[in-house]
């Protein structure tokens, strides 16, 4: 057993109003006071850590990391490389797929209100990428998609086809399909009628990919929060996870079940004692309210302002998917399985529903919420009240990264007071404590989706990626935003002993920054870089000198 004293630095421990620590001690594994007596035999050493700045380790709470590791074998939409459908196609025909001639041509991160032409490309643009592989391009919130002819061809999808449950198929004027994949049912058609079935060999390589990104990261605990339990030929996500994990990946998950029981509360197999522990496990079931702002299928109570060039919005309100019966039926799973029930839930329409049929149903779960409502896009006054008078009170989860990355599209589709009532981060922060940012990586046009400095600098800043400002009201301190990655984000969902905090008897998870934060300019947060990284007491990652 060892005994690890650091000295000279300063520490942020995680909890806003706490004073900084200039030294800390680690023994097998965790934060212990350092007045505590040694054990006979211990090894006591210190480490001058020469003045650097500790935190505890991220935690990012609402990811797809599938999707996340995917991306890093797909060719990117986004700026600066693409700024129209143009530079999409040339992006695409310069890929390892299309040079090859072989396999599905596939792409991520679109949001075609960042395109010159300000529409979504269709099959037919694709089709100049090629007319013999399949091409398949996920649009930035990955509820939606696009693809080329062949690829309706693989999926047999034609005029004929009707419209999949909770999604539908772009037409053209004429009704034929124009390639737009319009929300999850609609591309997961795709995936399960087209796309080659994956292999768990595969799968696990590709996770696998994620290492070095998490560790550059600072982050050790995610979530997939779109699992597919039990979906046909796709490998089983959990036996992924935790092969991933034996061979290396460092991060901890936990994992959320995509609801398939429809209104049967025992329309999906129960989990196992075996599946709901552990390292990486299932935490619970996910549910689908509505779709995205960006998008225009989130369900909100004033109408979607009319696309430039006056054509109507296909969903002038939005998209409500999910109903009362199907969100009782999993809450009853979840409550018989003692998991969390998480919604997808953007548009303040969708939020009026699931908070009202929320207000008849009790906690089943103890130190932890039961209920996760995942984004609230647009949360209102009206709504955090009720909130905060229920007596089973969720906790919500933010992404701030999409105001950043996609506020021409949020423009474009509200109004400016619909505008300034998204991603009301300080609001929230002051009335409900179970609540944390979080990336939704890959699901936005964002080249690093995940970039925890660059949503703290928006968070802090509320400044997009041009420097234009959105909602300064709802700015938040620099302490505020970083316990919304730690101690507070601890606080959404289960986790594996006391992390987020350093204080005694938590685990030692933390990290070093390249700077001190809370000395930086808030525009410069952005430049700011993990340094390295401890797991459990034990360094796992030292940044690369640059040469």
């Amino acid at each position: 057993m060892a005994r690890i004293h650091y000295l000279n630095v300063c520490a942020f421990v995680g909890r806003t109003g706490r004073p900084f620590l200039t030294d800390f001690t680690v023994e097998d594994g965790v934060f212990i006071g350092g007045d505590d007596p040694a054990p006979n035999g211990t090894e006591i050493r210190s480490v001058d850590m020469r003045g650097a700045f500790v935190m505890p380790a991220f935690l990012d709470v609402h990811a797809h990391p599938e999707g996340l590791a995917m991306t890093l074998r797909a060719t990117a939409c986004t700026p600066p490389a693409v700024k129209s459908i143009e530079d999409m196609i040339r992006e695409l025909r310069a890929s390892s797929a299309a040079q090859k001639g072989e396999g599905w041509i596939e792409g991520w991160g679109y949001d075609e209100s960042l395109l010159d032409e300000k529409r979504s490309p269709t099959r037919e643009d694709l089709d100049r990428v090629s007319t013999t592989q399949p091409v398949f391009i996920r649009r930035s919130d990955y509820h939606s998609a696009v693809v080329n002819t062949r690829a309706l061809e693989l999926a047999g999808i034609t005029r004929d086809t009707p419209d999949p449950e909770r999604g539908a198929f772009g037409r053209d004027a004429e009704g034929n399909p124009d390639g737009r994949l319009i929300e999850l049912g609609a591309v997961e058609f795709v995936e399960h009628h087209a796309k080659p079935a994956k292999t768990f060999e595969s799968d696990v390589e590709t996770l696998l990919l994620l290492k070095d990104h998490y560790l550059s990261h600072g982050i050790l605990t995610t979530c997939d929060m779109m699992c597919d339990r039990g979906g046909a030929g796709h490998p089983e996500p959990l036996a992924l996870y935790r092969e991933a994990a034996r061979r290396g990946l460092p991060v901890e998950m936990n994992l959320y079940a995509v609801w398939k029981g429809g209104e049967d509360p025992f329309g999906m197999p129960d989990f196992t004692e075996d599946e709901k522990t552990g390292a990486v496990r299932y935490a619970g079931v996910k549910l689908f309210a509505d779709g995205s702002i960006s998008g225009r299928t989130a369900a909100v109570r004033n109408p979607y302002v009319p696309p430039e060039g006056g054509a109507p919005n296909e969903y002038p309100s939005g998209m409500m998917i999910l109903e009362e019966k199907t969100f009782r039926a999993a809450v009853a799973f979840a409550r018989r399985n003692g998991v969390q029930c998480a919604v997808h839930i953007m548009g303040d329409r969708s939020i009026d529903a699931v908070l009202g049929w929320l207000e008849t149903e009790t906690p089943w779960l103890e130190g932890v919420p039961s209920v996760r409502l995942e984004h609230v896009s647009m949360l209102r006054d009206d709504q955090l009240e009720k909130i905060e008078r229920m007596a089973l009170k969720p906790a919500l989860t933010t992404q701030i990264i999409f105001p950043f990355a996609e506020w021409r599209s949020y423009r474009a589709a509200l109004t400016p007071e619909d505008f300034d009532a998204c991603y009301r981060v300080k609001s929230i922060a002051k009335k409900i404590d179970a609540f944390a940012l979080s990336s939704d990586a890959p699901c936005t046009t964002w080249g690093d989706t995940d970039d925890v400095m660059a949503c703290l600098e928006a968070a802090v800043t509320r400044r997009d990626s041009d420097g234009g400002v959105f909602n300064p009201n709802e700015a938040v301190s620099i302490g505020t935003a970083l316990s919304l990655y730690t101690s507070r984000a601890a606080k959404v969902m289960p986790v594996s002993g006391r992390i987020g905090v350093i204080e005694p008897g938590a685990r030692a998870n933390f990290i070093t920054l390249s700077a001190n934060p809370f000395m930086a300019a808030p525009s410069k947060l952005h430049q700011m870089r993990v340094t390295g990284v401890w797991k459990d007491g034990e360094k796992i990652y030292l940044k690369p000198r640059m040469m």
